[in-house]
């Protein structure tokens, strides 16, 4: 993933957060926050993951 990936995804999760707390509407808001949650999934499933050495 590039670093410009990276930044989309975490940028629209912020968005959408932001949209969520905006909105009085609860079934907006529980969208909001549903593609907010994906983005967030998305950057955990193709972020690095931590190389753990046997003996640390």
């Amino acid at each position: 993933m590039s670093s410009r990936d990276h930044e989309y995804l975490t940028r629209r999760a912020r968005q959408e957060r932001a949209s969520a707390e905006r909105t009085q509407d609860q079934i907006a808001r529980r969208v909001h926050s549903e593609m907010a949650d994906r983005y967030d999934a998305r950057l955990a499933e193709i972020a690095p993951q931590p190389v753990v050495q046997a003996g640390s």
